[in-house]
């Protein structure tokens, strides 16, 4: 089991896999942020692409919108369930990967790894 210290140097990110030689990276949550607060929602919310964050995905840009409706019914269960600072920072981190993944997923062939 990981000490607190070493949980909060885990984390949950996407990266590109394919084309290789590019610079891409998006923070999605830390490990202990992920258990309390996105575990819950993708139990609750019975969510197939989000649940493979853990332990990782690769998406091509044909999951994308699947993705962002997971992504947004993430958002709206947060604002019921979690507190305002945890609502706030999901919502950020979400929109965040949203964003980058949009700018990504415009060229061909872009394959992104989550977890």
């Amino acid at each position: 089991m990981p000490t607190v210290e070493e949980e909060r140097r885990l984390s949950v990110a996407a990266i590109i896999l394919e084309p290789e030689n590019r610079s891409f990276y998006v923070p999605v949550a830390t490990e202990a942020f992920f258990r309390k607060c996105w575990i819950p929602a993708i139990r609750q919310l019975n969510l197939a692409i989000v649940s493979l964050f853990d332990p990782g995905v690769d998406l091509r840009k044909d999951d994308f919108p699947l993705l962002c409706e997971e992504l947004d019914r993430i958002k709206t269960w947060a604002d019921k369930q979690l507190t305002e600072e945890e609502h706030a920072h999901i919502c950020s981190r979400i929109d965040g990967l949203i964003a980058r993944l949009k700018e990504a997923f415009a060229e061909e062939g872009v394959v992104i790894f989550i977890g």
